[in-house]
């Protein structure tokens, strides 16, 4: 980035200080010549001039067209990269077929471990305790739905059934 003049970086200082929400201040900022630093150090001032707050700016800035569409750029690569990543099946291996005691074994682990080190553990992909991960959440709103007591005991035999079934069984309860 060119390097401002004096004048010309008051006169974009004075630009985003005419903003009078977080929505202006970011069209501002897109739309100003300021370098990075420049705009940071600003953005500072600007926050404590009109006491708004740096989430105010970020829920701003993750709300503007330009920010969502430079944020999604991509994104479906990344996912792509994440899977292949995290897919800890043995070449050319079989579905995992969930035991209950695995299914134990994951209920024990599932608050304390993430989706690639459940992954991991199990030797699985993310796909695969995601989908576990829903059926759980499911089985237990059924369980709450019906007022019957979650426990490991009565959550296994419900995720072994298929996903579809228990959303129509909880839409069913729900009625």
């Amino acid at each position: 980035m060119q390097e401002l003049t004096e004048s010309e970086y008051k006169a974009e200082k004075k630009k985003l200080f005419s903003a009078k929400t977080p929505d202006k201040y970011i069209d501002k900022t897109i739309q100003s010549r300021l370098s990075r630093g420049m705009r940071a150090k600003i953005t500072r001032e600007w926050l404590e001039k009109t006491g708004y707050t740096i989430e105010d700016i970020q829920y701003a800035r993750n709300r503007h067209p330009y920010w969502k569409k430079k944020k999604s750029k991509g994104s479906s690569e990344r996912q792509v990269e994440r899977l292949k990543k995290f897919d800890f099946r043995e070449k050319g291996a079989a579905n995992l077929i969930w035991t209950d005691e695995m299914l134990k074994d994951f209920l024990s682990k599932n608050s304390s471990m993430s989706d690639h080190e459940l992954a991991k553990y199990f030797q699985t992909t993310l796909p695969a305790i995601n989908h576990i991960r829903r059926k759980i959440k499911l089985s237990e709103r059924i369980l709450t739905a019906t007022k019957k007591k979650v426990s490991v005991k009565s959550i296994i035999p419900l995720i072994k059934r298929a996903e579809k079934g228990l959303k129509a069984e909880l839409l069913e309860l729900e009625k």
